[in-house]
C-alpha cells in the first residue's frame, strides 16, 4: 500500500517537472535578426536588427551591445568583419516609467562585393545555482546581386542551422534544405518555422519538422515572404536563421 502511494506521488510529481519544463519551453524567447533588405545590389547599405523574443519579427526584450558575445558577417570572398556601429532601436517604453521594455539591437552593413552575406549574433550567460546556463545564436541571409556557395559555410556557432541551398532558388511551394549541427557535428532534432505576417501567443511556429541523423531537415515553405527558423536543443540552446523567399527565383 505505501509503496503504491509512493508512486502514486512520483508519477505526478514527474508529470508536474514534464509541464512546467515544457511549459517554459514553448515560452522561451530566440535571438534572431531582422534585416531591412536580404537582395540589396551590391555596394548598397542595409540595417541589421538583432532581436530578442518570442514572435518573429516583433520586437520584445532589447538587447545591448555589451549583452551580445558577437555581432559580425561572413562576406562572399570568406572574410568575417564585425558589425562595428550600433545603436539601441528602442520602441515601448517600461511600464514604472524609466527605460525601455522593447527594442533592438541595430547596425548598418556596407554590402561591397557581389554574391552571398551571412550575418550571426550570439548571446551566451553563464549558469550559476538559480539559473540554466544560455547560448542563443541568430543568423541572417542577405544576397548583393547573385548568391553564392558561401551560404552553406558554418559559421561556427556552438548550434547553428545551415543552409544546404540558397535562398534565391528556392520558389513558394519548394523545401528548403538545412543542416543542424550542435559542436560541429550532426543533430537530429525539431526544426520550427514562422513568417512575417504570422502571430499567435499560444503557437508562434506554425510549422515545424525533423533532421534526421545527418543533421539534415526539410521545410516546405508554403509561400513568399520572410522567414525564420529555429532549433532547440539541452535546455537553452537555440539557433535561429532568417531569409526571404521571393515570388519567383531571383
Amino acid at each position: 500500500m505505501r509503496k503504491n502511494r509512493r508512486k502514486f506521488f512520483l508519477s505526478i510529481f514527474l508529470v508536474f517537472v514534464c509541464f512546467f519544463v515544457n511549459s517554459n519551453l514553448a515560452m522561451a524567447h530566440d535571438l534572431w535578426l531582422n534585416v531591412d533588405n536580404h537582395y540589396p545590389e551590391a555596394g548598397e547599405k542595409t540595417t541589421v536588427k538583432v532581436v530578442f523574443g518570442h514572435n518573429f519579427p516583433y520586437y520584445d526584450i532589447l538587447i545591448t551591445r555589451d549583452k551580445l558575445t558577437g555581432f559580425s558577417y561572413l562576406c562572399p570572398d570568406g572574410q568575417i568583419r564585425e558589425v562595428e556601429k550600433t545603436w539601441e532601436d528602442k520602441k515601448e517604453e517600461s511600464k514604472e516609467g524609466y527605460g525601455y521594455r522593447a527594442g533592438a539591437l541595430a547596425g548598418v552593413i556596407t554590402l561591397d562585393q557581389k554574391g552571398t552575406y551571412v550575418v550571426a549574433a550570439s548571446r551566451k550567460v553563464k549558469g550559476d545555482r538559480e539559473h540554466v546556463t544560455s547560448e542563443k545564436y541568430g543568423k541572417s541571409i542577405i544576397i548583393a546581386g547573385k548568391g553564392n556557395e558561401m551560404v552553406s559555410k558554418p559559421f561556427g556557432h556552438r548550434i547553428e542551422i545551415v543552409p544546404l541551398k540558397n535562398p534565391s532558388e528556392i520558389k513558394p511551394g519548394d523545401e528548403f534544405p538545412v543542416r543542424v549541427l550542435f559542436e560541429g557535428k550532426p543533430l537530429s532534432t525539431y526544426v520550427y518555422a514562422t513568417y512575417a505576417g504570422y502571430f499567435s501567443e499560444d503557437e508562434p511556429f506554425p510549422f515545424f519538422t525533423k533532421s534526421n541523423e545527418d543533421g539534415v531537415a526539410y521545410m516546405k515553405i508554403p509561400q513568399a515572404g520572410t522567414w525564420m527558423l529555429v532549433c532547440n536543443h539541452k535546455v537553452d540552446f537555440s539557433a535561429s536563421l532568417t531569409f526571404k523567399i521571393a515570388e519567383g527565383y531571383k
